[in-house]
């Protein structure tokens, strides 16, 4: 069976994780808890919910391996100082940004 690799789209709010998989189109979200103040307070939580969001929606034959990531408070937040991109890593995928 041939692999289709897939780019995800991350969103975080202080609430919610939601992630679209492009080209397919799949999305889903995730009630967090560890994003607050525009940045990641527990990165292994953080990577442990990423990781299980990506995996849930994928399916058998797609493979994701970049994440673009944003945020709730739009371009005037500096993503790499949030933790983002270190949960992100954690959780086996690149951080596109």
């Amino acid at each position: 069976m041939k692999q289709q690799e897939e780019v995800g789209d991350l969103f975080v709010t202080e609430k919610l994780l939601t992630l679209k998989l492009l080209p397919s189109g799949k999305s889903g979200s995730k009630v967090i808890r560890w994003f607050v103040d525009g940045a990641v307070v527990n990165n292994s939580a953080a990577a442990k919910d990423i990781a299980g969001l990506v995996n849930k929606l994928r399916g058998r034959s797609r493979v994701v391996r970049n994440l673009t990531l944003m945020t709730d408070r739009g371009a005037q937040q500096d993503i790499s100082d949030s933790g983002l991109p270190a949960a992100v890593a954690k959780a086996g995928f690149n951080p596109l940004n």
